[in-house]
């Protein structure tokens, strides 16, 4: 029976309303007046004054817990820090391997080591086991692994992208008409299949307008013609668009939705080390930021990350072209965290389909670090 993905959260907004109330007397006497207004312009005066004052104390605090970040010196027992990664995600690879944590935790009295791992069910198993401390890893992933009690929270992302996951159609389907009654490859359960049904959805069709083929070699399918389209990983189709054979009918852009790469931190070890955890924010954004800076940058993270990964640099510059870095879990990303966790529901992918935005999320030590 095919599930209903049910698009959207409700947004509860809370207004507050202020109501202003005077009183005046009979006097009518020009210097009574006068001495009034001169009153109300003081008190207006000083009223402006305190609230800017104000202001900058609220300033001056949010730069003083910054600071206090930055600065901040472990030098209790000693810990090793456990990182996990796959080879396809980043920037907390990069800050390991370009020493960027070895250096902002110089002083400190921590070490770090990092673990890889085939795919995301591996990372999960290794932070049940206590085995890790922060790791990067699908959305979908995560959000399973949360709903065993593995015993993580998702404290930020590493990036979002709307482009690596796309539908991709031969060349004769040109629109949404021509998609209609097509058949259509994806591994169901998948981010690929949550991202498909909105992309369907934003081209005004559902998925009982296309055959939905249920498979883990998407390419294959599309290239010998036993379907029409895809939804996979854009990389996988590189070869097949390069030569002209088929070409991206829609993604994220066109949807307003994207792929998030979650950065997830053990519960016990972040809220034993709050100040820990708010730092290593703050080195993964500065990789980021590092990233942001130049063409030059991002090529080089590239290439470090083929040499680390033994994936093929293009298979980076693919996936990853115009994907917004970034520690910040945006507002789009919380709406798809959410709709995800729908997704995840109705397909009975969850062994908790109880489970809450709350029970997903911990987005205190973003605060810590000055990011919310």
């Amino acid at each position: 029976m095919k599930k209903v993905l049910s698009i959207g959260l409700s947004i509860c907004m809370a207004a507050a309303l202020f109501g202003c109330s005077s009183g005046a007397g009979r006097d009518t006497a020009p210097q009574t007046t006068a001495s009034t207004e001169a009153d109300t312009t003081k008190a207006a005066g000083e009223e402006a004054e305190n609230a800017e004052s104000a202001s900058g104390d609220t300033t001056a605090a949010e730069t003083k817990a910054e600071a206090s970040i930055d600065d901040y010196v472990y030098d209790g027992d000693p810990i090793e820090i456990h990182l996990g990664d796959i080879n396809s995600q980043f920037p907390l690879n990069l800050a390991y391997n370009l020493g960027y944590l070895q250096e902002e935790f110089e002083g400190s009295n921590v070490t770090f080591t990092m673990d890889y791992f085939q795919n995301g069910p591996a990372i999960s198993e290794a932070f049940a086991s206590g085995d890790l401390d922060f790791a990067e890893f699908g959305e979908q992933a995560a959000i399973a692994g949360i709903s065993a009690d593995y015993g993580y929270k998702i404290i930020g992302r590493n990036c979002d992208t709307e482009t690596m996951y796309p539908l991709v159609v031969n060349k004769d389907i040109t629109d949404a008409e021509g998609l209609k009654g097509a058949k259509v490859a994806v591994s169901v359960g998948t981010s690929a299949h949550y991202l498909l049904l909105t992309y369907l959805h934003s081209l005004g069709l559902s998925e009982d307008d296309i055959e939905l083929v249920n498979t883990n070699d998407t390419v294959t399918l599309l290239a010998s013609g036993e379907v029409q389209g895809a939804a996979d990983q854009l990389a996988k189709f590189s070869s097949m668009i390069d030569a002209g054979d088929v070409h991206v009918l829609a993604d994220g852009a066109v949807s307003e939705t994207c792929q998030i790469s979650a950065f997830v931190g053990r519960t016990e070890f972040c809220e034993k080390y709050p100040e820990i955890t708010a730092k290593v924010l703050k080195v993964v954004q500065r990789v980021d930021d590092w990233m942001a800076e130049s063409e030059d940058n991002q090529k080089k993270a590239f290439t470090t990350l083929a040499e680390i990964t033994q994936r093929e640099e293009t298979w980076f510059s693919t996936m990853y072209s115009g994907s917004n870095f970034g520690i910040n879990l945006t507002e789009q990303d919380l709406r798809v965290l959410g709709e995800v966790l729908e997704f995840m529901k109705s397909n009975d992918l969850l062994s908790n389909p109880d489970i809450t935005m709350d029970d997903i999320l911990e987005l205190k030590y973003l605060e810590m670090a000055g990011y919310r």
